[in-house]
Order: C-alpha cells, then sequence, then structure tokens
C-alpha cells in the first residue's frame, strides 16, 4: 500500500522547491526519514538528510504540527496516509564574487 504525505516548509525557490507539495512512500517506506530521504532525491542541492540525520539545511522538523525532536522515536516515528510533514529549512546566502 502506498501512501501519500504532504510537505510543507518556509522555504521556496521558484521553479524549483514550491511547497506545499506530495511525496509518495512505498510499502516498506513509513518514517520520517524516508520522507526526508525522498525530498533529498527529488531535491539533491537541498541537504534534508545526511548520515540518516536531519541534513545541515533543516532547522526543525514537524509531523502534524508537532516537532520531532519531542517524539522519541526521532526520525523513524511513522507516518500515515494524509499527514503533513513540515520541514523548516534555512540555506546560506550565496556569495558573489
Amino acid at each position: 500500500m502506498k501512501i501519500k504525505v504532504n510537505v510543507d516548509s518556509n522555504l521556496r525557490i521558484k521553479n524549483v522547491f514550491e511547497p506545499p507539495l506530495e511525496v509518495e512512500l512505498r510499502d516498506n517506506e513509513n518514517t520520517l526519514k524516508d520522507v526526508l530521504g525522498k525530498l533529498a532525491v527529488k531535491y539533491p542541492y537541498l541537504r534534508f538528510i545526511e548520515k540518516g540525520e536531519m541534513g545541515d539545511d533543516l532547522h526543525h522538523l514537524y509531523l502534524n504540527g508537532e516537532n520531532h525532536f519531542s517524539f522519541s522515536e526521532g526520525l523513524k516515528r511513522k507516518v500515515s496516509e494524509g499527514d503533513t510533514v513540515r520541514v523548516e529549512a534555512y540555506m546560506d546566502p550565496l556569495a558573489g564574487g
């Protein structure tokens, strides 16, 4: 059974990363870590996940309004059909030369 998770973010990059969007997870994918992994594949220039942990570009991660730090299982927290994951991402400004 596939599930769809809604992703929202404070970060928007016109014509590149424009939440809200939907992520579809496969049968064996059902955690916050899996959602971040899907985002990392689709948007490789943003560090959503690194070495199995929340990536440097993310400052906060919420599941249905609850901060993931409040979950004892952290990124292994299960997601369900229709859940909303909010990623708060911050990118360093690009320097010109």
